[in-house]
């Protein structure tokens, strides 16, 4: 993942003598065919202009462009030429029209979502506190018990006609996954208002709408940001796998939505919630950001750089995968490819991979209590700076991560 983010007025991008000349106010940047380093172009402009010939230099070069709408959220992406599969297509409607096939689908988004956000808490467990990460377990647990049962419930009762059964079920999926959303969301709550108290993050609903599409506190602009990147990031697999869009598994169709869109990015968006903690931890001000006269917040140009920055890093990092190391980014496109196979039938059984989030931090709970607790005496004997421990306590407080280089970490070891 490398995106290329143009933000602001008077952007535009066109090709002059074989070259993509990309201009964005005063400054001018220009690529050379088959030179290009970055994979989409992310525009989060007002006012500008893309030539028919720059489409087609960027369409050649397998380059996407995705176009954010003023509140962060993905207004429009274009693709390199989609995979042209019909039989896959043919096989994909069949398994949506199948009732044990799409439940059976749905649970496994479901299943691999909560277990993977249980592992995201855990791990953040380590280095916050506040979450109490048994009590978490346990209400995941008993909603996956009470899941269970209903299906269970259901089989027994034999309701009436296969389409309303497939409607119970679907709808018992998304109440279970709502509970165990809402549990999740009250802990990462405990955390962003530990970072940042002065953005009065609440929930991700707000008064105004059921979902939190116009930002009302500058950390759903950030998830709204972030999450827009990963659609246009899911969106792109999608397309060359050759799959359509519109016909989901967990979500319902409906119009002008893209429901299987929505059920990959279901195994996702922990990582942008990751990225987010991230960037908050490193000291965003309510001035990063712009509050609209509808009083909608949006992110300024360097903020928004700065999330994808961070986004590209998580999205980046290498796992385990196949006997090889692979970027999170291609073990996506590989679930996607694998999904395709199960639903063309050239494969029996399919499972998502989607390997623990890399937290890459030195300062656990355990050695930020001991940092806590030295005394002017012991710090006298570790050799500690008086003000840089001052400093660290501080950021300990404040709920900020510490940073400790490996001699100051053996010391107070």
């Amino acid at each position: 993942m490398n995106p290329l983010l143009l933000s602001g007025f008077g952007i535009t991008i066109e090709v002059n003598k074989a070259r993509l000349t990309v201009k964005q106010k005063d400054e001018i940047v220009e690529f050379e065919p088959h030179r290009m380093p970055y994979d989409s172009i992310v525009i989060d402009g007002h006012y500008g202009s893309v030539s028919f010939e720059a489409m087609r230099w960027l369409s050649k070069h397998d380059v996407s462009v995705i176009l954010l709408n003023w509140n962060g959220n993905l207004l429009s992406s274009t693709f390199p030429k989609e995979g042209n599969n019909g039989q896959l297509r043919i096989k994909q409607y069949e398994k949506y029209l199948n009732a044990e096939e799409r439940t059976f689908i749905a649970e496994k988004i479901i299943n691999e979502k909560i277990e993977k956000s249980l592992v995201f808490l855990e791990n953040l467990s380590n280095f916050y506190k506040k979450i109490n990460f048994e009590k978490i377990k346990n209400i995941f647990s008993k909603e996956f018990e009470d899941f269970n049962l209903k299906k269970e419930k259901i089989k027994k009762n034999k309701i009436n006609t296969e389409k309303s059964d497939l409607k119970k079920k679907i709808t018992d999926l998304m109440m279970y996954e709502g509970r165990v959303a809402s549990a999740y969301w009250s802990e990462l709550s405990i955390i962003f208002n530990k970072i940042a108290p002065e953005f009065n993050f609440q929930s991700r609903k707000n008064l105004s709408y059921s979902w939190n599409m116009n930002a009302s506190d500058p950390i759903n602009a950030l998830l709204n940001y972030g999450y827009a990147i990963l659609e246009g990031m899911i969106r792109k697999c999608i397309n060359s796998v050759g799959l359509d869009l519109s016909i989901g598994f967990l979500h319902e169709i409906a119009p002008s939505k893209y429901p299987l869109v929505y059920d990959f990015q279901e195994l996702f968006r922990h990582v942008v919630d990751y990225s987010v903690i991230q960037i908050l931890e490193s000291g965003l001000k309510k001035s990063d950001f712009i509050t609209t006269e509808n009083y909608h917040i949006r992110l300024k140009p360097n903020t928004a750089k700065l999330l994808i920055e961070k986004i590209k890093e998580n999205f980046n990092q290498r796992y385990d995968f196949r006997n090889k190391k692979h970027t999170l980014e291609n073990i996506m496109l590989e679930d996607i490819r694998e999904f395709g196979k199960y639903l063309s039938e050239k494969s029996k059984n399919f499972e998502f991979f989607m390997p623990e989030i890399n937290i890459k931090r030195n300062d656990s709970i355990n050695l930020r209590k001991k940092i806590e607790s030295i005394e002017p005496e012991e710090r006298k004997k570790l050799k500690i700076n008086k003000s840089t421990l001052w400093y660290q306590q501080k950021k300990i407080k404040e709920g900020k991560p510490v940073k400790l280089y490996e001699k100051t970490k053996v010391k107070i070891s």
